[in-house]
């Protein structure tokens, strides 16, 4: 596939995450202005323990799959190792649930163990799935099956609450969603179910076993601040550093639709020895990642409060400051993202499994002593500073490994574009105070606008706007 097919294809991806994220984001915001903030928090933790199940029930499969599959050989027997390791970790996840019922209900607030192990039954397959699509090139199918699972989980939850279920017509949706897009994706996928030899499990973990870390790493940098929030502070806490996060989680769109467009075929080309590929398309991948981010970041810092106060309610300022650092948390995602594809797809996945060995336990220990005396704000610099530190030990491998040339230049221009973007805004919000929320998505429309004419100005960034982008950027 040329750059210019890669690019198009990356951008459409992009286009239907977004679209996805943008469902997301407004069911978030129907939910909590109708839901009330403390028995939001119980959905918040009931979401929290499914996605400790399936991230550490994955196993690594996921990645595993994509870069095993990619080789081209007893793909449907590889299929089915992963489907029945999955298959007996959902069993042990329902054992669980029942086992720990009265902690695991104390701790999320209703007693749901039933709900618990279905959700985590069927978000393990439908991520099979969608990693499976991924393994076989088919990138855009995965991206539309993931936009489904938003939709329909969204459009149940909202038709469970106006029925009067709560925050549990908020666990039914998860479910359902789950449920479509396993029932949609299987048909999609060439694969089936074969009977697989000794050679295919020591084929998937000899990659899922450093893999497999990801998952319990993932919950410790999404999910353990919140995790410890729900024990050292309030339900209503949760609901704030939630929606702050998940406000903040959208800016990482762009990097997400372009690793799961290159991953396959880093994972291709470092089996052909092809490294110069991997090092040609690297600058283009960190530029492209990083054009939301950036000013995502700035934006976030100066209109905190006020998006906060008016797209949700004013009881969820408390997390203005913490969703400032998160911003900075994605941005730092975001690179780390291209760092772990270039390194799980070059085979290289224990360099990943050490960086997160040593973030996770700077994260542990900050969580523990920030949390009970900073409260949500010692959360997110916990989380913020785990994941620079593991994001640093990655790309000083990397460096050791390829010969790559950063575009320092770019970045630097991108973050010159977002300063001054944040200025303006700045300076339309001291002059329209106070806000109403017309005024507010007049001033963020107003700052991208700006942002979009000043990071142009750069040919580099062009050309890999251009390239990224289903039509042509007008001449300048």
């Amino acid at each position: 596939m040329s750059d210019g097919d890669a690019g198009r294809e990356s951008i459409l991806l992009f286009l239907v995450q977004i679209t996805a994220r943008v469902v997301g984001f407004l069911g978030l915001v129907y939910f909590a202005r109708v839901i009330p903030q403390s028995e939001l928090g119980i959905y918040f933790l009931f979401f929290l323990v499914i996605q400790v199940s399936t991230m550490v029930g994955n196993l690594g499969m996921g990645q595993a799959l994509v870069r095993r599959i990619g080789e081209g050989e007893r793909q449907s027997e590889l299929f089915t190792v992963a489907l029945t390791v999955i298959g007996s970790v959902s069993l042990l996840a329902t054992a669980a649930f029942y086992l720990f019922k009265p902690t695991i209900s104390e701790y999320i607030g209703a007693t749901v163990p039933g709900l618990l192990a279905i959700a985590t039954a069927t978000w393990l397959v439908a991520d099979l799935v969608i990693k499976t699509l991924q393994a076989e090139d088919r990138v855009l199918a995965s991206g539309l099956l993931q936009l489904l699972q938003d939709v329909v989980r969204v459009g149940a939850g909202v038709g469970f609450i106006t029925y009067g279920f709560g925050p549990v017509g908020l666990m039914y949706g998860v479910i359902i969603g789950f449920t479509a897009t396993f029932v949609v994706g299987l048909p999609l996928s060439n694969l089936s179910v074969a009977i697989p030899a000794k050679s295919d499990f020591e084929r998937v973990f000899s990659i899922s076993r450093y893999t497999m870390f990801f998952g319990p790493t993932n919950f410790i940098y999404f999910w353990l601040d919140t995790f410890l929030i729900g024990v050292f502070l309030t339900k209503a806490a949760v609901s704030s550093y939630e929606v702050a996060w998940q406000t903040t989680r959208v800016l990482i769109i762009a990097t997400m639709a372009i690793n799961t467009t290159i991953f396959p075929k880093i994972s291709r080309w470092a089996s052909n020895g092809d490294y110069e590929e991997i090092e040609r398309i690297v600058p283009g991948s960190i530029i492209f990642g990083l054009i939301f981010p950036l000013p995502g970041l700035v934006g976030l810092t100066v209109l905190n409060e006020d998006i906060l106060r008016l797209i949700y309610r004013p009881e969820y300022v408390e997390a203005a400051i913490p969703m400032a650092i998160l911003a900075g948390y994605m941005a730092v995602e975001s690179v780390q993202r291209v760092g772990n594809s270039i390194l799980t797809g070059m085979d290289r996945a224990d360099v990943p499994f050490r960086s997160r060995l040593v973030g996770v336990t700077l994260a542990i220990v900050l969580n523990l002593v920030l949390i009970p005396t900073y409260g949500l704000v010692g959360a997110a610099v916990a989380t913020f500073s785990s994941k620079l530190l593991d994001t640093l030990y990655q790309w000083i491998s990397i460096g050791g490994l390829l010969d790559l040339s950063l575009p320092i230049k770019s970045v630097s221009w991108q973050l010159i574009s977002a300063t001054v973007m944040g200025l303006s805004v700045a300076s339309l919000t001291t002059v329209l105070a106070p806000l109403t929320l017309p005024t507010l998505f007049a001033i963020v429309f107003t700052g991208a606008g700006i942002y979009a004419v000043l990071v142009l100005l750069d040919p580099d960034i062009r050309q890999v706007v251009d390239q990224y982008l289903p039509v042509s950027l007008p001449a300048v």
